[in-house]
């Protein structure tokens, strides 16, 4: 018989000839129906002696040499007992409740880029513009670590509520706010722990709901219920705000929250992880440093697209530019777009096939403002860099997820998404600095030349 098993406390160390399985977690069966149950109960293939899990179809983990006989142990995500019975599809009822919460939390969050205006109205300046609107950011990139290990270790569901509460406070809280003081300041402080909170839990959720093997896809279909509200909550905004005034503005933002709260109740048969499957004392606030290639990504992608960003307006205006909407709209479609038809590549063809290429799209977008500073040039420009972010994000963040354990899910989004968040701050500070002195082309051909080396660097890094 080509098979033999043995038990190792909670480990079944499956052997075949001279290649050596750790199947991880599960009682040892009767060897003559163990490579189909193997199948049945933990998506795995058998070929030519190695096994393949079903998440790693893109990433086998590893496969012994002949004559060896070393332990592989699978990812994770491959043998976990809350992914054994993930159907095949992506469509379920809480992959829709996910996203329906997602599209309420951020129409009621993408609401508040309108809220400079009501600074103005009351006689704010420049200045406590840009303290109450960086207030925001500054937290939820320091929050975002620890939400995620909270997520990890006391459950998913719980923080989802409490991310939408601190959202519906926020903006009830602003509702009520007819003189500058500092409770702009803390309204802001608890978006930006809501958003933190609530984001990183629906995320690790929808990773855990959805098959391993259509990770990149679910997360890109996700990721358009927030992408939609970009564009629609500030147009409805501006039309509630010349209608009823900015207090019936902040109250429709905290009936979309309200939304987004009940919404999250709904989630049915949710498990949760272990307090035991996560670690304790100060490493249960670090990720394993395995994520790190998809972190540092992400850190270059946040740097760029923080850049196109955020110095756009005044550049195009600069250029004689009276309006850039059409960049807008070219940025939205393309990112939504390219989700819908190409949103399984990185499953198929792997993260960092999909992710370099994708990286050089976002940076040939960024050259191009050098010198397409024209109507025709910034909708190729906003073409170019949605596609790019329609791919880059749900690729990324798969990636990240793919190479975390199941009880370390919420670090490995937390740092995620906090590498997104400081490379847009850097953007701002740092290439602020430089287009002062050396005018705006500088900064996006010096954020092209920053594409160029990474995706040099991390194809060698592919290769070997």
């Amino acid at each position: 018989m080509p098979w033999s098993v043995a038990q190792s406390g909670e480990r079944t160390i499956v052997t075949r000839r001279m290649y050596t399985i750790d199947a991880g977690g599960t009682q040892a069966e009767k060897y003559a129906d163990l490579p189909r149950r193997m199948r049945a109960q933990w998506g795995i293939s058998l070929r030519l002696g190695a096994l393949i899990g079903s998440r790693s179809r893109a990433d086998l983990a590893h496969m012994d040499r002949p004559g060896e006989r070393e332990p592989i142990i699978l990812s994770g995500s491959t043998h976990r007992g809350r992914e054994s019975s993930i159907d095949e599809t992506i469509s379920s009822f809480n992959f829709f409740v996910a996203s329906l919460a997602n599209f309420f939390f951020f129409a009621s969050l993408n609401a508040f880029s309108l809220l400079p205006l009501y600074i103005k109205t009351l006689g704010g300046t420049e200045s406590q513009i840009g303290w109450i609107m960086g207030s925001y950011s500054l937290t939820a990139i320091l929050w975002q670590p620890l939400a995620g290990a909270f997520v990890d270790r006391f459950g998913r569901k719980r923080f989802l509520l409490l991310g939408s509460a601190l959202g519906l406070l926020a903006s009830v809280g602003f509702a009520f706010s007819t003189q500058m003081d500092a409770r702009f300041i803390f309204f802001r402080i608890l978006q930006g722990i809501g958003y933190s909170t609530f984001y990183i839990a629906n995320l690790t959720l929808v990773a855990e709901i959805v098959p391993s093997h259509r990770r990149g896809e679910a997360v890109g279909l996700f990721g358009i219920s927030g992408l939609i509200t970009i564009a629609l909550s500030p147009a409805l905004g501006e039309i509630v705000i010349h209608r009823a005034g900015y207090s019936a503005f902040f109250l429709a933002a905290a009936v979309a929250a309200a939304g987004c709260l009940l919404t999250s109740l709904a989630f049915r048969n949710l498990s949760a992880t272990p307090l035991k499957a996560v670690s304790s004392g100060p490493s249960f606030l670090i990720p394993s440093a395995r994520i790190l290639p998809p972190i540092l990504l992400t850190l270059v992608f946040g740097l760029v697209s923080g850049t196109v960003f955020v110095f756009l307006p005044t550049y195009a205006m600069q250029a004689g530019l009276s309006r850039i909407g059409g960049f807008y709209v070219a940025y939205s479609v393309a990112a939504i777009g390219i989700r819908l038809t190409c949103g399984r590549l990185s499953d198929r063809w792997g993260r960092q096939r999909v992710i370099l290429p994708s990286l050089l799209l976002m940076g040939s977008g960024t050259l191009g403002l050098v010198w397409l500073v024209s109507p025709v040039g910034l909708l190729l420009v906003g073409t170019l860099t949605g596609m790019a972010h329609g791919l880059l994000f749900p690729a990324l963040s798969a990636y990240a997820i793919d190479l975390a354990d199941s009880e370390e899910r919420g670090r490995s989004i937390g740092a995620f998404t906090t590498a997104m968040l400081l490379g847009n701050a850097l953007a701002s500070f740092i290439f602020g600095m430089v287009a002062e002195q050396f005018g705006y082309p500088m900064i996006y051909l010096l954020t092209s030349g920053i594409v160029a080396i990474t995706y040099f660097v991390f194809l060698r890094f592919h290769r070997a």
